[in-house]
């Protein structure tokens, strides 16, 4: 990855690597988020970058 790219990722423009919504519940990673978890039914779906 270069600078730029390090860039687009940092400020949102990029996508990262991995998926940018987890469930704290069950720890699925999906790209959109849900309003419940389709994996376990959980309600505290988060942004990934938020729950480092």
């Amino acid at each position: 990855m270069d600078v730029l790219d390090k860039a687009k990722v940092v400020s949102g423009l990029g996508t990262a690597d991995r998926q940018p919504y987890v469930c704290l519940s069950c720890g699925s990673a999906f790209e959109i988020q849900y309003h419940s978890c389709p994996a376990c039914g959980g309600y505290d779906i988060r942004r990934a970058k938020w729950v480092e």
